[in-house]
């Protein structure tokens, strides 16, 4: 069992990635959620949206670097 302190920066650091899903573009986040949420492949994703691999693998990349930027001040914070 987690430590009640690490629960709440667990807690705290999940909000803050939603916050950086919610703020991409729609194209960017349908392939985050379809990947990285729900699981999906990549030809399983790519074929819910329509587009080539190669495309969702673009959008994946684009859209991790920018969660990862939204991400980084909180991350780089001392606790």
């Amino acid at each position: 069992t987690a430590s009640p302190d690490r629960e709440a920066v667990n807690s705290e650091l999940k909000e803050k990635l939603r916050e950086g899903i919610d703020k991409l573009d729609p194209d960017l986040r349908a392939a985050v959620v379809l990947r990285d949420v729900q699981g999906l492949s990549s030809v399983e994703a790519a074929e819910i949206l329509n587009v080539t691999v190669a495309a969702l693998k673009s959008r994946l990349h684009r859209a991790r670097l920018l969660v990862r930027k939204h991400l980084s001040d909180y991350v780089a914070a001392p606790r």
